[in-house]
């Protein structure tokens, strides 16, 4: 069981970056065949939200892509393989380079190719993941910097290390020994996903929390961790990073770990549904009217059960059908766009709203061509053609620092076998993931 190869695609579906782990014949397939009708595919939809994770292409391939933020990762696979090894594989490819690099875009792939190619390599063995863990990684592939990036643009040659990395054969293979710092520190980032779906009413038709426990570690030595959190119960669907020791957890319910240095995930989580209380921090509304060819759609938007914080980096994006023309918008507050790359969109962005805000609203005509009409005077096909389709959902995106949708926060975190001062801090942020207004 192995993937094929796998793909950097923008969001037009054209190769940033690629990597093969199979025959010559089956890199022509891949990159004559497979990804050009994956592209294909791609640009049929209405936009990216309504492709499919795992497309069947042809000559008996499976596409399987994530999307994160413009850009596509995705895997090729002609043999058997469980689906969720290769989005596993893929989100943990995204998150490694997301470290390694910083910001992804399709120019920061450009400028770090050889460090890219290097990460693949060593992440992926004859198709078969290896590792994706940044604190293996960093003693096999060294971080780019700006000097070694101006000399792989001038020379065209990638830096390699001098010495041979150290293979860590200790019972902690994810930390090396002796590290030194002269600021001993240790910082843990709770975010939550809020995955909903808001009918047009105002009702809740779903909603689910997903979760993230990060952390930044700069400790020396060897140190011992004991993190505990208020509410442990609420967590299911756990899954830790190879360093926390399983008997804690289930016996007390406490994370016990010898932390990576740098950074690194320590767990995600999914929150019970019994535990959920249904709080939406950004409330957006919509009023819709059509007649004719003409539709209007009114959005308004203000802070919801955020706890008195301020939502931030708001952005409401409304897709609109590929029929659609002479699309008017008239923004009260924030910025507004409209992009015609793949269909007609209309994004909506604020740069905050605090609770009590009022006036942010965003109002968008267009008018629907039908199909099939020619005369100049009859412009207004039959209600039951495709063509006078209408917008039907808006997905949304916001962000709200400092508040916990579950109320899981950090109990107490102890740090054992050192003994020196350590300077923790504790962030919690919570998201939208898949949040859609339905009109």
């Amino acid at each position: 069981m192995a993937v094929d190869s796998i793909f950097i695609l923008n969001n037009l579906g054209a190769p940033i970056i690629q990597k093969h782990w199979c025959d010559d014949l089956c890199i022509q397939r891949a990159t004559l065949v497979v990804v050009p009708a994956f592209t294909r595919y791609l640009q049929s939809v209405q936009s990216l939200d309504h492709a499919e994770p795992i497309w069947k292409a042809p000559h008996g391939c499976v596409c399987i892509h994530i999307q994160r933020k413009e850009l596509i990762y995705m895997g090729i696979v002609s043999t058997e393989m469980p689906p969720l090894e290769v989005i596993e594989l893929l989100d943990g490819v995204s998150q490694a380079l997301t470290e390694y690099i910083g910001q992804i875009s399709e120019l920061t792939i450009k400028e770090n190719f050889t460090t890219i190619y290097q990460l693949l390599s060593e992440m992926v063995d004859s198709g078969s993941a290896v590792t994706t863990d940044t604190s293996v990684l960093r003693g096999l592939v060294p971080v780019p910097s700006l000097v070694n990036r101006v000399i792989e643009n001038v020379s065209g040659i990638g830096i390699v290390p001098e010495k041979r990395p150290n293979v860590n054969t200790s019972s902690t293979p994810w930390r090396a020994q002796n590290i030194r710092h002269s600021n001993n520190e240790f910082f843990v980032d709770i975010t939550e996903r809020i995955d909903a779906i808001v009918g047009a009413n105002g009702s809740v038709v779903s909603y689910d929390i997903s979760g993230d426990i990060e952390c930044k570690s700069w400790l020396s030595g060897m140190p011992d961790l004991l993190l505990s959190l208020n509410k442990p119960q609420a967590m299911d669907d756990v899954a830790f990073h190879p360093c926390v020791r399983l008997s804690k957890w289930d016996n007390e319910r406490k994370l016990a770990f010898v932390p990576p240095d740098g950074q690194f995930k320590l767990a995600s989580f999914h929150v019970s549904a019994d535990t959920l209380e249904r709080l939406l921090p950004l409330s957006v509304s919509a009023i819709t009217s059509t007649k004719d060819i003409d539709n209007t759609i009114e959005l308004y938007a203000e802070a919801g059960q955020c706890g008195n914080r301020t939502v931030e980096n708001i952005s409401v994006r409304v897709p609109l059908p590929k029929q659609a023309y002479n699309i008017r918008v008239q923004c009260k507050m924030g910025m507004h766009t409209v992009s015609n790359a793949r269909s007609p969109e209309v994004e909506w962005t604020l740069k905050s709203l605090k609770p009590g805000d009022r006036g942010a609203r965003l109002v968008i005509q267009y008018f629907v061509r039908g199909n099939g009409t020619n005369s100049s005077t009859d412009r207004s096909p039959p209600a039951s053609s495709p063509a006078m389709q209408s917008a039907s959902a808006a997905y949304i995106g916001f962000e709200v620092g400092g508040f916990s949708a579950a109320s899981i926060k950090v109990d107490s975190l102890k740090v054992l076998r050192e003994s020196y001062k350590v300077y923790k801090g504790v962030r919690y942020v919570t998201k939208a993931g898949s949040f859609q207004l339905r009109f």
